[in-house]
Formats: structure tokens, C-alpha cells, sequence
């Protein structure tokens, strides 16, 4: 039989994006036309490569296999060609979480372009980033303890939290001295509230009233803590001159998001200078 790379290569950027639409866009095709190779690339293996659950397109064992057997052959090429164009070799790109970015990257950045002012740098949030990580980029952020990337991470340091206020709010609720107390407190939270459930359950209290504010990301909970919004927590290692300074309190050290990390990621055949910046930052391979 023939071998079908076209539809190889549709499979493998489907199983990348988790999505046909978005792999019909990065082909210019129709989601029918990719969804048409794909179950051409079926009756032609003689099995199932994906099955619904809900909304989600998921790789069956067989997909699953084929997806991690064809991952290496096709970053490679992909890495091949992209060293050929000479305008991206000396620009990176970053995504990073804005948390991260003046606490952490920025210094780190100061030094690597003392030492490298050859290379473009470009900063972005790490919201914009695309599915897929090419070989001239890098993406900061933060996992769970249980979470696995597809791509070769490097841990940086804890994203474990602790429950902290402002001064002022603690003047204003002195009965918060009492960590058994923080559910009636105005208790912040950033994306969802299962960060408060969560610590809530390991102190062995019951769940906190369900709150009417989340913010967006740590810099806006963080803001609203400062101003004296509520509690919040907050990732420990980011809030060290805060604590020192007295701008923030911490009301106990049992920390919350247990296992939780900040870490950066890269294509297996990133870039030589995408290398040279993972160098530069000292990191050690996770």
C-alpha cells in the first residue's frame, strides 16, 4: 500500500491542536476535507484513530501510539525547514505569565542581552500563546502537579500559595487571626474558586460561601488584595518584598495549590539560540 504521508501529517497537527477546525485553518482546508483524510487514514490502517467524549476529540490507544511514534519525524522536518528561513534565527519569542514577567524574566533578560545583543527578543502574554510551539519560541507558566506537557519542560520554582491580606483589611477583621475564620472573610480569587475550596478541605473546614468577584490573573488579585478587597492566595515565592515590607500579611502557613509550579516549555528541536536563552537562565531539565 502506498504510504499516506498528506494524511499522516493532517493526523499528527490534529492531535497537536486537539481540534479540526483549528487544523483545517493551519492547512487552509475545510474541517470536512481534514476529516475526510483522517477517515481515509482509517479504512486504510484498518482501525479508529480518535472517538468524541463530549465535545473533545481524543486519540484512541492506537492514535495515541501512532501520535507518539509520528511526533519526532514531524517536528524534526518542520524544524528542518524552518531553519532555512535566516530572518527567524535571531529572534525569540516569549510567552510568559505577566506575573512573571517583572519579577522574574525581565532581569533575567537584562543580562542575556548584555551578553547576546545579536538576538531579537519578543515579549508576549502568555495567553497569546498558539497550540503549537515552533522552534523560535518559549512559553512560561504555570502547572499542576499532576499535569504533563507534551513538550520538554524545565521547572523553575514553586507556585505553592498561602493566604494573605493588606493591613488595612486586616484592622478591619481582626477575628482573622483565627485561620478557622477566613470563610467569612471576602475571600478573592483568580479564574475559578477551587483554589479556596481546595485548602478549605485540606484544613478539614467546610466550603466557603460562593464568591461574586474572580479576577482574571495574579496581577489583578493581587492589586485587589493591596487595596484591601479581601484575602487572597498567593503564590509565596512572588509575594516576598510584599511580605517583608509589611504591604501584605500572611494569615497562616498552611499553603494552598500543593504540587503546583511555574515552568518553561520548548519544542524538542528548538532553535540553537532558544537553547542558548534556556542556558543563559541557568535552568535544569524537568
Amino acid at each position: 500500500m502506498s504510504l499516506p504521508y498528506t494524511a499522516l501529517h493532517t493526523f499528527h497537527l490534529a492531535v497537536r491542536f486537539g481540534n479540526l477546525k483549528q487544523t483545517a485553518d493551519h492547512l487552509n482546508l475545510t474541517e470536512s476535507a481534514v476529516s475526510h483524510q483522517i477517515k481515509r487514514l482509517e479504512a486504510q490502517l484498518g482501525y479508529a484513530l480518535f472517538y468524541k467524549s463530549g465535545r473533545q476529540l481524543k486519540t484512541t490507544p492506537e492514535g495515541t501510539h501512532l501520535a507518539q511514534e509520528l511526533a519526532h519525524p514531524f517536528d524534526h522536518i518542520d524544524q528542518t525547514l524552518s531553519n532555512t528561513k535566516r530572518q527567524a534565527h535571531n529572534t525569540i519569542t516569549i510567552y510568559c505569565l505577566p506575573s512573571l514577567i517583572e519579577l522574574w524574566l525581565l532581569p533575567k533578560l537584562l543580562t542575556f542581552k548584555q551578553h547576546y545583543p545579536e538576538y531579537n527578543l519578543i515579549i508576549r502574554y502568555h495567553s497569546s500563546s498558539p497550540d503549537y510551539l515552533d522552534e523560535h519560541c518559549l512559553r512560561i507558566g504555570s502547572h499542576e502537579k499532576e499535569s504533563h506537557s507534551p513538550y520538554l519542560t524545565h521547572t523553575l520554582f514553586s507556585a505553592e500559595t498561602i493566604p494573605v491580606c493588606s493591613p488595612i483589611y486586616l484592622s478591619q477583621h481582626a477575628e482573622l487571626s483565627d485561620e478557622r475564620l477566613l470563610r467569612k472573610a471576602d475571600l478573592l480569587h483568580d479564574h475559578s474558586e477551587t483554589s479556596w475550596f481546595d485548602w478549605f478541605l485540606k484544613q478539614g473546614l467546610s466550603a466557603p460561601p460562593s464568591s461574586k468577584v474572580l479576577y482574571e490573573d495574579f496581577h489583578l488579585l493581587k492589586m485587589a488584595t493591596l487595596a484591601a478587597q479581601g484575602v487572597a492566595l498567593c503564590p509565596e515565592i512572588l509575594i516576598q518584598q510584599d511580605l517583608k515590607s509589611g504591604a501584605l500579611i500572611a494569615l497562616s502557613s498552611q499553603k494552598g495549590n500543593i504540587g503546583r509550579y511555574y515552568a518553561i516549555e520548548q519544542n524538542r528541536y528548538a532553535h540553537s539560540n532558544v537553547r542558548l536563552l534556556i542556558d543563559h537562565l541557568g535552568l535544569d531539565q524537568a
